[in-house]
């Protein structure tokens, strides 16, 4: 949702207080497409602090399902949001000293989406295990390592000794 901020702007001492929606139905990033599965709103609290700033605060629980990065279980991840930026202004005018700003707010509208976005992608987890002591899975067979196990020679060979292993192999001695 896009709010137009040039009243607030303008006005010293205004204050907004709204409840947004959330309008995003999946977080995609360049690692994949993630289904967004519970949201709530956004609490969004703006205000001109004496025509110096813009103060900006808000709130938002946001669920998703995410691939274990091991075994390719599906994860559900929580995040709660809640952050707090600072905006100058000069002569009624927003200063954009920050190059991400310039992703949510385009002159005096604010795109409540992608300020929505932009703090999903930085409490993203960086690895998403399904549990501290995922298993994984097979790089043989391909079977989930958590829930069985198979018969497969799983022993990894120093990469640096493999030519080394080869001579073995070919010229076994009984």
């Amino acid at each position: 949702m896009k709010i137009d901020l040039f009243d607030l702007v303008s006005n010293p001492g205004r204050e907004l207080s709204r409840e947004v929606p959330v309008e995003m139905e999946q977080f995609q990033t360049r690692t994949g497409e993630y289904p967004i599965t519970d949201k709530s709103p956004v609490q969004l609290y703006v205000k001109n602090d004496r025509g110096r700033k813009i103060l900006l605060k808000a709130s938002s629980h946001i669920s998703a399902i995410a691939p274990c990065d091991r075994c390719l279980t599906d994860v559900p991840i929580s995040l709660d949001l809640d952050f707090e930026r600072e905006f100058p202004l000069e002569d009624h005018t927003l200063v954009m000293d920050e190059l991400d700003v310039a992703e949510y707010i385009d002159g005096l509208i604010l795109d409540t989406d992608q300020l929505v976005y932009d703090e999903m992608l930085v409490n993203w987890p960086m690895k998403v295990l399904c549990k501290d002591d995922c298993k994984g899975i097979c790089h043989k067979c391909g079977c989930n390592l958590n829930e069985r196990t198979c018969a497969c020679d799983r022993t990894v060979v120093d990469p640096r000794m493999a030519a080394i292993q080869d001579v073995f192999n070919k010229f076994k001695e009984v």
